[in-house]
C-alpha cells in the first residue's frame, strides 16, 4: 500500500515537472524503428509518437522481440503457444487502431523473461536493422527495472555501435512504476498528444488490457492500475541516448 502511494505521488510530481521539458522534434527523421520487448510495450510507450510520425508520412516499423508467453506463468495452464498467438493478434489490432501497416509490424521469438544478446534471434534483429536502415531507433529506458526491457536496449546498442549515425532514443513504460529519481533531464523530450492521438492511444491500450484469456484475466496479465493510469497520460516522455 505504501509503495503504491509513493509510486502514485512520484507520477504526479513527474507529470507536473515535465510540463517544462522541451518538445520532441521528429522533422529530421525519415525511417524510424521502435523495439518492444513484449506485445503492448510499443503501445504503452509510443502510441502518440507512432501516430505523429505516420501523419508526417515517415516510415515507421515496430519489432516485438518476444511473444510475451510468460504473462500467465503464475496464473493458469494455458498453452504458451496459444498465449503468444493471442497476444500477437492483439498487437495487430492495436497497430490497426494507430494506423501502422501490418507489413511494418515484425515479430521475433526471443524467450519471454530471458531476452539477451546471446539469443539466436539477435541475428534476425541485426538483419532487420540492416534492411530497414532506420535514422533513429527507440528502445526502453534504462530505468525500466525489468530485465527484458533493459536487455532490449543493450542488444540494440551493441548492434548499432558507438560509431553509427543512427540516433538512439529511450521511451518509458515501466519507468513510471519504479521509483527512479536519478533522471537525465537534460536529454528529456516530451511529445504532447492531440486529443485525437490521445484517444487513439487509449483505444490501443484497451485493445491489449481489456480482452480476457479463458482464465478470465487479460492476455497480457494483470497490470498494476497505477502503471496503466500513468501510461494513459496525454504526453509521452523520451530521452536522447548519448
Amino acid at each position: 500500500m505504501i509503495k503504491s502511494l509513493i509510486r502514485y505521488w512520484r507520477i504526479i510530481v513527474l507529470h507536473g515537472v515535465l510540463t517544462i521539458i522541451h518538445k520532441l522534434s521528429i522533422q529530421s527523421w525519415s525511417r524510424i524503428l521502435i523495439v518492444a520487448p513484449h506485445p503492448d510495450d510499443e503501445v504503452l510507450g509510443c502510441s502518440g509518437l507512432i501516430q505523429r510520425l505516420l501523419r508526417e508520412e515517415k516510415r515507421v516499423d515496430v519489432v516485438i522481440l518476444s511473444g510475451g508467453g510468460k504473462s500467465h506463468a503464475a496464473c493458469c495452464q494455458i498453452e504458451e503457444s496459444l498465449l503468444i498467438d493471442s497476444r500477437r493478434n492483439l498487437s495487430r489490432k492495436a497497430a490497426g487502431i494507430l494506423g501502422l501497416p501490418l507489413d511494418n509490424l515484425h515479430f521475433l521469438n526471443y524467450p519471454d523473461g530471458s531476452i539477451s544478446y546471446d539469443c539466436p534471434e539477435t541475428g534476425q534483429l541485426k538483419n532487420l536493422i540492416e534492411e530497414l536502415q532506420p535514422d533513429v531507433i527507440f528502445v526502453p529506458h534504462r530505468g525500466e527495472g525489468w530485465s527484458d526491457h533493459l536487455a532490449a536496449g543493450t542488444i540494440v546498442r551493441k548492434l548499432v555501435g558507438k560509431t553509427s549515425k543512427v540516433e538512439l532514443y529511450a521511451y518509458c513504460v515501466w519507468f513510471w512504476f519504479y521509483n527512479i529519481w536519478n533522471i537525465d533531464w537534460k536529454n528529456a523530450h516530451i511529445l504532447a498528444m492531440t486529443s485525437q492521438e490521445h484517444r487513439m492511444k487509449n483505444r490501443a491500450i484497451d485493445a491489449y488490457v481489456l480482452p480476457k484469456a479463458p482464465c478470465g484475466k487479460p492476455w497480457s496479465g494483470v497490470l498494476p492500475d497505477v502503471f496503466v493510469r500513468a501510461n494513459r497520460w496525454k504526453k509521452e516522455l523520451y530521452f536522447k541516448m548519448e
